[in-house]
């Protein structure tokens, strides 16, 4: 009598076997992709722009976290900047007075904003306390200094502002260009 299992049977065994770990990963990798959603959207609840006038520093840093930069104000208190540069498009500046309350917060990347910048008086130091740090920082052939690029939008529009300044540490020039990198390719 010839116990050995057909070969045919031994096959279907593996194969099962290999699609039940198969599904066995794939329910793993769903479930680790469910958790990701889950915990961004916890995160994407604290957000530097939804604080509210007159919540502490201590509030603040538990919901928000360390910010990326802080400055001291000429009033008193602290500038507290959260940056989502590189990647990002937006600086949040949030100012606390002397007894640890938020007092203004507003975002720093916006058009009108870049736009009021005074040219010829602002220096490094003032671009650092007001727009943060830079998303890189660029030399050109026709200017002496630095170009200092940040990333932002216009309504839903990409566009970069590049502030010139030049080597004493004073702002030049700032100039606004379209980000077309991410455009649709309309050429025939």
């Amino acid at each position: 009598m010839n116990t050995q299992v057909p070969a045919i049977h031994v096959g279907v065994r593996a194969l099962r076997a290999r699609m039940v770990l198969r599904a066995q990963r794939w329910a793993s990798a769903a479930a680790l992709c469910g958790l990701g959603v889950a915990c961004a959207l916890l995160v994407g609840c604290a957000s530097p722009a939804k604080e509210p006038l007159g919540a502490s520093r201590q509030d603040v840093a538990q919901r928000l976290g360390q910010p990326t930069a802080v400055y001291p104000r000429a009033e008193g208190g602290e500038r507290w900047q959260y940056s989502e540069l590189p990647a990002g498009v937006q600086v949040y500046n949030l100012d606390f007075d002397a007894a640890g309350r938020l007092v203004a917060n507003a975002a720093a990347l916006t058009q009108q904003w870049l736009e009021q910048i005074p040219i010829g008086q602002w220096t490094v130091a003032d671009v650092r306390y007001w727009l943060g740090t830079p998303q890189r920082v660029d030399r050109v052939a026709r200017f002496d200094g630095e170009v200092w690029v940040y990333r932002f939008t216009q309504l839903s529009d990409p566009r970069f502002a590049y502030i010139h300044i030049d080597p004493s540490g004073t702002v030049r020039q700032v100039l606004f260009v379209d980000d077309v990198s991410s455009a649709p390719d309309d050429r025939p």
